[in-house]
C-alpha cells in the first residue's frame, strides 16, 4: 500500500517492478481484503484520490497478476506483536516465497528471517533492500 501512497519512493518502485513482472508477487484473499480496507479509509482516499471503484479494480488487478495462496496455512502465529500480519507470513510460507517486503519495522521487519521446519527461509526486507536485490 505504501507504493500507492508514495508512488515515487522505494515502495512505488517495488510496485512498478511488480507490474513489469520483475518478480512474482504472492498474495491471498486476507491480504487483498486488508489492502481494500486500508485504501477505503476516508483519510487514505483523500490522499490517493482513489474511488471505491478504483480500489475494487486494483484488488482485481492484483489478484489476477499475483500468485494467490489458497489459505491452507491459517494457524500460523509467528507475529505475536500484531496478529494482522500473520496472513502475510502464512502466504509467504504456503507459496515458498523468498522475501517479504514491508515498511513494518515494529513487527515484520523485527523477524528479519523466518524459519519454519519444512520451508525455505523467508527474508524480510525494506523496499530499498529488495530493490537492491532485484538489481543484483
Amino acid at each position: 500500500m505504501a507504493g500507492i501512497l508514495q508512488p515515487t519512493g522505494p515502495s512505488g518502485q517495488v510496485l512498478r517492478a511488480f507490474w513489469k513482472r520483475r518478480f512474482t508477487h504472492v498474495t491471498s484473499s486476507a491480504i487483498l481484503d486488508e489492502m481494500v480496507d486500508v485504501l477505503a479509509r476516508e483519510k487514505i482516499r483523500r490522499v490517493t484520490r482513489l474511488s471505491r471503484q478504483d480500489i475494487a479494480n486494483l484488488r482485481v488487478a492484483m489478484q489476477q497478476r499475483a500468485e494467490a495462496a489458497s489459505g491452507e496455512y491459517k494457524d500460523v502465529d509467528l507475529v505475536a506483536s500484531d496478529a494482522k500480519d500473520n496472513p502475510i507470513v502464512s502466504a509467504a510460507l504456503e507459496m515458498q516465497a523468498q522475501y517479504v517486503v514491508t515498511l513494518d519495522a515494529n513487527d515484520l521487519l523485527r523477524l528479519k528471517v523466518f524459519l519454519v521446519s519444512g520451508h525455505r527461509p523467508v527474508q524480510v526486507e525494506f523496499p530499498k533492500g529488495f530493490l537492491r536485490l532485484l538489481q543484483g
